[in-house]
């Protein structure tokens, strides 16, 4: 770990998301595959921390054990305050980390909190689902840790974490899914009291069904208009092969002062929000992204989903479903489906665009109402494949729209590097506060960008800043790449495959 003077602290305006030193500027965690290391064990995976407030970078990676293993140290990424002592902690999520005790490729979940002069490493605690109090108990690629979400559930002003545990098996119903949920403490996140939900619980929507993965993607936030945040859940491949009309399942469960409540859950499966446009839209993996925020500054959260396997006609032309918040919970009825093809939005769907592959909720433009950022990684730019660009889409009173829509491509001349063949610009997007500006900023990831020193075939991956202006985004002059990353310990390739802000998980392309 890297030693840094210690600076005063300053705390910002209370708009960011992952502060880790409390200085009010947000640092920018993302991970990474390690290429070439100088470790005396295999790295299972490698988290870039760069601060904001001093020229310092944290390294932070896992282990492969001697039995093998994936490269899965920081497939989920999430910052919180865990322990409400104002600075952002870090979650990395592990979900092929051994168990211990049976060796079962499990997963496991770490904690690092926070403090004046960043991440406090010696201070890391650990859960998997052998420690006392986590319920169940570790099986083979059960993904422990394969999606997180950050979230003050229970109303106490401590964010509480949510853990996916999308291969989990529940009973004879392999890879059905389940999710665990930890509370914060005034000494951080705690597994007293930690509660597990699946789909063959009586207070989960549904039942558990083989591969339904429950728990593949999750996101918290305000739905209704009470103290408490709200749990979101997404099972991507419900109803996989088995209905011609559409799959994928959100669910939404009320947060309450004990947690999780037992009651007034709503769900919503891909076939039940068909448009009925004639266009042959078909919304297939509802749940591959969420996120939840107030788009139209009514006090309810809305809760936006990705379905970047969705049918436009277009085979993977993707979309996104924006469910409106109300106390009623999540309904069909009141839904509303953007594509490329709606007005306003730039572009148009083709095969293999996958809008909607990457997700971030937050208010760009200051004006109080949530703004929508959505990655398309396998958008064609010219005659370049899987290029990948970015759309932002601006919240209103009327809810989400098209107009004043913006979309962004490594193209555009404002926007450094050039779109190339599988450089998938969009792959991992977070809007975090870079500026102290009223509105959040944003930065977007191309794992598969290759820079001047890669290795051909090789790509160390790039990640390029937007900054809140003028009513939109605006481009940067900067790129921090995985190369740039590079020390004589670890070079990240395909550097930016997550980036830490309110939920991490879905699919990676």
């Amino acid at each position: 770990m890297a030693i840094r003077k210690a600076t005063p602290r300053l705390r910002g305006t209370g708009v960011g998301r992952s502060d880790f030193d409390g200085d009010g500027i947000d640092d920018i965690a993302a991970f990474g595959d390690p290429f070439e290391y100088s470790l005396p064990l295999s790295p299972a995976g490698v988290v870039n921390v760069r601060y904001s407030s001093a020229p310092k970078v944290d390294y932070l990676i896992g282990v492969i054990p001697g039995d093998g293993g994936a490269v899965a140290f920081g497939m989920a990424l999430v910052a919180g305050d865990f322990n409400g002592d104002s600075y952002d902690d870090l979650a990395i999520g592990s979900p092929d980390e051994p168990d211990p005790r049976n060796k079962t490729h499990a997963g496991g979940v770490w904690v690092i909190p926070g403090g004046r002069n960043g991440l406090v490493v010696g201070s890391a605690i650990h859960f998997n689902q052998d420690s006392p109090g986590v319920p169940d108990s570790p099986e083979e690629f059960d993904q422990f840790g394969g999606a997180l979400a950050a979230g003050d559930i229970n109303g106490d002003g401590r964010d509480d974490l949510a853990i996916g545990a999308w291969g989990e098996s529940i009973g004879s119903k392999a890879i059905a899914g389940a999710v665990t949920v930890l509370f914060g403490g005034s000494a951080g996140l705690t597994s007293a009291g930690a509660q597990l939900l699946h789909q063959d619980q009586a207070a989960v929507p549904g039942s558990a069904e083989s591969n339904d993965q429950f728990g593949f993607t999750l996101a918290i936030g305000k739905v209704d208009n009470n103290r408490y945040q709200d749990l979101v859940i997404g099972a991507p491949r419900e109803n996989d092969g088995t209905s011609f009309d559409g799959s994928g399942m959100v669910t939404l469960m009320w947060g309450s002062a004990s947690g999780v409540s037992s009651t007034g859950a709503t769900s919503v499966t891909g076939g039940a929000i068909e448009p009925n446009d004639g266009t042959g839209t078909y919304v297939w993996y509802l749940g591959d992204t969420l996120a939840v925020g107030d788009v139209n500054g009514d006090g309810l959260g809305e809760v936006v989903v990705g379905a970047p396997g969705a049918q436009t006609p277009h085979l993977n032309g993707g979309l996104i479903a924006v469910f409106a918040g109300r106390s009623g919970g999540l309904s069909s009825s009141a839904v509303q489906i953007i594509t490329q093809r709606t007005a306003g939005v730039p572009d148009s769907p083709e095969d293999e665009d996958r809008f909607g592959g990457a997700l971030a909720v937050g208010d760009v433009t200051g004006d109080g109402r949530a703004d929508v950022l959505v990655g398309a990684p396998g958008e064609d730019i010219g005659s370049r494949v899987d290029a990948g660009n970015i759309t932002l889409l601006k919240g209103s009173a009327g809810g989400l729209t098209g107009a004043g829509a913006q979309a962004f491509d490594q193209n555009n001349s404002a926007v450094p590097d050039g779109a190339e063949n599988g450089d998938k610009f969009g792959t991992a997007i977070a809007l975090l506060n870079l500026t102290r500006a009223t509105g959040l900023d944003a930065v977007v990831a191309s794992p598969g960008e290759e820079v001047k020193g890669d290795y051909a075939g090789y790509a160390s991956g790039v990640i390029n800043p937007f900054y809140s202006a003028g009513g939109g985004l605006a481009p940067q002059n900067k790129t921090w790449s995985g190369l740039s990353a590079r020390t004589e310990i670890v070079w990240p390739q395909r550097f930016g495959l997550r980036i830490a802000g309110p939920q991490s998980g879905g699919p990676l392309f």
